[in-house]
Order: structure tokens, then C-alpha cells, then sequence
């Protein structure tokens, strides 16, 4: 009897022993499944870019806040856009100035006053190319006071200028390193031999020849630091719906160097968005056209593309990095409409989705066949259905 009941223990000794072993490798199991899960989490995180294009300030804007408009007022439509991303990202086309430089928004030079600085701050951003024609508006002294109004006054990076070797600047968001750098074909202002390696641009201001090697050295150091390459390009012509061939080409070369995106602008109308799918994968904007602006009547455009010029392209998209790759998806645009009354005043840049008829009869252009159905057209006519 004693003999049974030892067999008895030892039996249900052996079972307990089985069950304690089967959770301990379920647990391990469980364990492994979910730091599997937390590195595959770690590799798929999304980096939401919010993407604009020139924020070009002129004399009508002053004066409306001359005559007593809130300039706050401007982006109150579309502030949003930018407070619920990662990276928003624009280009500064004019100087921001300081007590010392005189303030100018026309004759093709400009230097905005420093409440422009803080407006343009307010909307959250986080990357502002500071290399365009009008770069040097204010010769050097206008590249120092823009360099120290972000610098000191907010934590928005700039990338296209600079006073000592930091051509590039890099921000990690969600442990993924995005590089940037930025380069415009020429200054209306010409810098002297001194002072050009503060302005980067992809052209010889002498030679007008392209300064492959330059932005190939650039474009491969920057390369070893960051994950994600995007690259600011202030490049082809004014006032058209398509790129031209040196666009095309400089998209190809960046391409060919890894570039992961491009963002343009300079063209103050919207231009295609392209994939390039050669030796690496990169998309490419070649114009945003103007997100903010001031001007009905530019005189070398005519009515198409005065009223091109008043609409710009607001983008938003994710980037991850997946299986060692990185990936750009969820490609979505909208029109935004850069909106002032009859009277020239009461500036607003306004969504096309919140464009009210209210809005398109009170605009100032109404009356030169600036609508919604122009809008939409030209939208549709730009822009492919995939990216809309």
C-alpha cells in the first residue's frame, strides 16, 4: 500500500513538474513574440512631414497691418496643419531683418520686419530652407540677421545659409535621423567670391554650370549620419505648371546619389509630384508654389498665372524606415488659397476645402476669373490623381 501511494505521488509529482515547464517555455514564447514585436514597432514607426513651399511676404501685407489688420489673422485656417505632425518643413523667401536693415516687399528685393519672423514661428515649423534668389537682398548683414533670428529667437532649424561649415542639419524624430540640405540656383544679389561659401547653391554664379561634384561630396557625408536624405531645391522657372529639363536632371542626379526627397519651390505656381524610380526610389516636388504672397499683379505673368500665383500646395506624408528600407507613403495635397478682399486687406490664407463663395466673390481677383472651378482645374491639370 505504502508503495502505491509513493508511485501515486511520483506520478502526480511528474505531472506538476510538465505543467510548470510547459508555462515557463509558453511565457519565454510570449516573452519573444513581444520583443520581437517591440523591435518591429521600433522599425516601423511612421515620422508624419507636413511640406509648404515659399513664404514670400510683399508690400501689401505691410501695409494692410499699416492700416490696423491682425497679421496673426493670416494663418488661423491653416495652423493646425502643422501642429499635428512630426516635421513641418517651407522655404523663407525673403530676409528677416532687424533695426538696422530697411524694410522692402517690392522691386524684386525684399526684407521682411521681424514680426514676420515671429508669424512664421507661430506656425510650428520645424525646417526652413534659407537659400533662394532673395538671399541676398540684404547682402551679408541680411544672412546674419535671418541666421540669428532663428536661431535665438526659435527652435526652427535653417539649412541653406550659413556662417561656418554646418551646410547640413539633422533632426531625429522617433529614433529615425532626417538630413537635410538645400541648394538654389543663383542670388538676384551677387555675392562676392568671399562670402559664397555662406550661400549653398548647385550652380557657379560665374560659370552657370552645374556644381555636380559639390553636391555629390555634400549629399554622401550627409549620407553617413542620417537615415533619410531631403534635399530643398529653389530651382527652375517662374511663372509654369511643369518642370524643365534641368530640373528633370538635377532629380535624376539626386536620385542617383539616394536622395530620398526633394522639395521645391520657386516657380510662385504649382508643379508636378513625381516618383523617379532609378537606381534608388525618391519623390520628388518640384514646386509647391507660394504659401504666402502679396501680390495682384505681377507684371511678367498675365492673368493665368497671377491667379496661379495666389495658390499653393500644402502636403502631407510619412516616412518609416521598414526591413532596413525607407519608405515614403500616404501622400495627400490640398490647395491652399492665398485670400485678401477688394480692398486689398484682411490677408487669410484659406484651405480650398474652407473656400467658401463667400471667400472666392470677396476676393480681390474675382472679377479676373480667379474662382473655385480655376482652382480646381488647375489642380487636377498639376497635380496626379494619386497625390490629390
Amino acid at each position: 500500500m505504502k508503495r502505491k501511494k509513493i508511485i501515486i505521488w511520483s506520478f502526480i509529482l511528474l505531472v506538476c513538474l510538465f505543467i510548470l515547464d510547459f508555462y515557463a517555455h509558453k511565457k519565454d514564447n510570449v516573452s519573444s513574440k513581444v520583443d520581437s514585436f517591440k523591435e518591429n514597432e521600433e522599425i516601423s514607426k511612421e515620422v508624419n512631414l507636413t511640406l509648404v513651399g515659399d513664404f514670400l511676404f510683399e508690400e501689401p501685407f505691410y501695409n494692410s497691418v499699416k492700416l490696423g489688420d491682425d497679421p496673426t489673422h493670416y494663418f488661423e485656417k491653416v495652423k493646425d496643419y502643422f501642429l499635428n505632425d512630426d516635421v513641418s518643413i517651407g522655404n523663407m523667401e525673403v530676409v528677416i531683418g532687424n533695426d538696422n536693415l530697411e524694410v522692402s516687399g517690392e522691386g524684386f528685393n525684399f526684407c521682411a520686419p521681424e514680426y514676420v519672423g515671429d508669424l512664421v514661428s507661430s506656425l510650428s515649423l520645424e525646417v526652413l530652407g534659407t537659400v533662394n534668389n532673395h538671399t541676398y537682398d540684404r547682402g551679408l548683414a541680411g544672412i546674419k540677421s535671418t541666421l540669428d533670428y532663428f536661431k535665438n529667437k526659435t527652435n526652427i532649424l535653417t539649412v541653406g545659409t550659413t556662417l561656418d561649415d554646418n551646410y547640413y542639419v539633422i533632426k531625429e524624430v522617433k529614433g529615425l535621423k532626417l538630413g537635410f540640405l538645400a541648394y538654389g540656383y543663383g542670388t538676384n544679389q551677387k555675392v562676392p567670391e568671399s562670402e559664397r561659401s555662406y550661400v549653398s547653391l548647385f550652380k557657379d554664379p560665374d560659370t552657370k554650370e552645374i556644381l555636380y561634384e559639390k553636391i555629390e561630396r555634400e549629399v554622401t557625408e550627409l549620407k553617413k549620419k542620417a537615415d533619410v536624405i531631403i534635399v530643398l531645391m529653389h530651382w527652375g522657372r517662374e511663372f509654369t505648371y511643369e518642370e524643365n529639363e534641368e530640373q528633370q536632371s538635377l532629380a535624376e542626379f539626386l536620385n542617383s546619389l539616394g536622395v530620398h526627397l526633394i522639395v521645391g519651390s520657386h516657380s510662385h505656381s504649382i508643379e508636378p509630384i513625381k516618383w523617379i524610380n532609378g537606381e534608388n526610389k525618391t519623390l520628388v516636388f518640384y514646386s509647391l508654389g507660394n504659401f504666402t504672397s502679396a501680390d495682384e499683379d505681377v507684371s511678367r505673368a498675365g492673368e493665368e498665372f497671377d491667379n496661379a500665383y495666389q495658390v499653393g500646395l500644402l502636403a502631407k506624408l510619412k516616412i518609416l524606415k521598414e526591413d532596413n528600407e525607407i519608405v515614403i507613403k500616404d501622400i495627400k495635397t490640398e490647395p491652399i488659397i492665398n485670400y485678401y478682399d477688394a480692398s486689398f486687406r484682411h490677408f487669410e490664407l484659406v484651405p480650398y476645402s474652407l473656400y467658401t463663395a463667400d471667400y472666392e466673390k470677396n476676393h480681390y481677383r474675382y472679377n479676373q476669373n480667379f474662382n473655385r472651378d480655376f482652382i480646381q482645374k488647375v489642380y487636377e491639370k498639376v497635380i496626379s490623381k494619386e497625390f490629390r
